[in-house]
């Protein structure tokens, strides 16, 4: 009786963890909770957005803090094609969400920085998923983007983030 209910408390979990992690994202939700989505950099198609609850960074002790790698949750609104003053007028200004896993690697010695972006999802600006749609994240200016990122996470935890986002030596 007792392995039964472990099993079904179990599976009860398993299903409560997917269903949170489906969860549609939405314009509205990435412009009204500026605290836990913060613009990390605006392109000439689109706005990222990194998810502070999802940062985790760490940098070594070498000269110093040489090398230093952030892995988050990045959110592109991209525009839509055609911006004209309909699209303003039926805020149609979004084609679609997209949603990444990044991983970003500095190397202040070097002065290389690059990121690893593995799409996840799409959406459209109501919350709606695009089965679909695939797409690459291209950061014009990588040295920018992570000096922008790397500021964000040194600021103190604001609202409902976490405090997970504070730099870890190893």
């Amino acid at each position: 009786m007792m392995k039964k209910l472990k099993t079904i408390l179990a599976c009860c979990s398993v299903f409560a963890l997917t269903s949170i992690s489906a969860m549609a994202m939405d314009s509205n939700t990435l412009q009204n909770n500026p605290a836990r989505y913060r613009v990390v950099s605006t392109q000439p198609d689109g706005i990222v957005y990194m998810d502070m609850d999802s940062v985790q960074a760490m940098q070594t002790r070498d000269l110093p803090s040489s090398i230093e790698n952030i892995s988050c949750t990045l959110y592109v609104e991209k525009y839509a094609k055609k911006i004209d003053a309909m699209a303003f007028q039926k805020n149609q200004l979004i084609s679609q969400i997209s949603e990444y896993k990044a991983d970003i690697h500095a190397n202040k010695v070097k002065e290389t920085y690059q990121m690893d972006a593995d799409f996840q999802k799409a959406y459209t600006a109501d919350g709606n998923a695009l089965d679909e749609k695939k797409d690459t994240l291209h950061i014009k200016n990588m040295k920018a983007f992570y000096m922008y990122a790397h500021r964000l996470i040194a600021l103190p935890a604001q609202g409902t983030t976490t405090t997970n986002q504070k730099p870890v030596s190893i």
